[in-house]
């Protein structure tokens, strides 16, 4: 299973794990191994945010050698399954988004100790799944079995990528997969079923004979829908597809929003 553009294929074979050598990036390590190729090359990313320059004008304080020397023999201490350890200054979802253009999978932890630390990381999260080029998925906890996957899709073509992506996760996982369409109060009567069983009808059909996948339509707000259903799952995959720039700035994409509330894990395929 492929997805254009998002070269992404199960298992990985190359993941990138942004690393704060905290429990959350342990859990995505734990996550990052359970998707992970034989032989994957596993990245280990530091990002060391750079103050600001004490005089305007002028550049900001370098990261010392013998700093980053430091954290990096600290990761390789605590990630001694990691194929690389690379410790870089600068803007935080810059640096990720840099490095995650040779990755096929990006695995980020939700949580951080303190509730300011908390908030930096859920923010910069959001701000890589809006423009992350390749997959990323974001966890919480360590793994645990997934039964099933469910894959929220509307009916707009860059769901398809969602689609795709969810539908080979499940086969990797041994999971079922089950597919939520949302119907929207006041929206047109449309036959979501039908279109959906088109899509899944352009998947290998050893793929569809292996997971005989499920559709479930309900009524009611998207977001509110989508982390209720999402309770009864092991993973959530769907597409991190961008609004206009003002909805993004005032409420966030879709997939923002549930990867801020999401109980589960939350992987997102993305849409260009």
């Amino acid at each position: 299973m492929t997805l254009e553009k998002a070269a992404m294929t199960f298992p990985a074979r190359r993941i990138l794990v942004p690393d704060d050598l905290t429990p959350a990036s342990r859990s995505a390590w734990a996550w990052a191994r359970r998707f992970a190729a034989r032989r994957a090359r596993l990245e280990s990313l530091f990002v060391y945010p750079m103050p600001p320059a004490p005089v305007e004008g002028l550049p900001s304080p370098a990261l010392a050698p013998a700093d980053a020397e430091r954290i990096e023999l600290s990761m390789r201490e605590a990630r001694a399954q990691a194929s690389e350890w690379r410790v870089e200054p600068g803007d935080v979802v810059s640096v990720i988004l840099r490095r995650a253009r040779r990755a096929d999978l990006i695995v980020m932890g939700a949580h951080c100790p303190s509730g300011a630390m908390r908030l930096l990381h859920r923010s910069v999260s959001e701000a890589v799944a809006r423009e992350a080029p390749a997959p990323l998925l974001v966890v919480r906890e360590d793994p645990a079995e997934v039964r099933t996957v469910l894959a929220p899709m509307n009916l707009e073509s860059y769901a398809d990528r969602g689609l795709e992506l969810a539908a080979g996760a499940a086969a990797h996982l041994g999971a079922a997969l089950l597919i939520l369409h949302v119907v929207e109060p006041g929206a047109r009567r449309r036959s979501p079923r039908g279109i959906i069983e088109t899509r899944l009808s352009s998947l290998p059909a050893a793929l569809l004979d292996k997971l005989r996948p499920r559709i479930i339509v309900r009524n009611g707000k998207p977001i509110e829908v989508i982390l209720e259903e999402s309770r009864r799952h092991g993973l959530l995959v769907l597409t991190a597809h961008r609004k206009s720039l003002l909805g993004d700035l005032v409420i966030g994409t879709t997939v923002e929003r549930v990867m801020r509330h999401a109980a589960v894990p939350v992987l997102a395929a993305p849409s260009l």
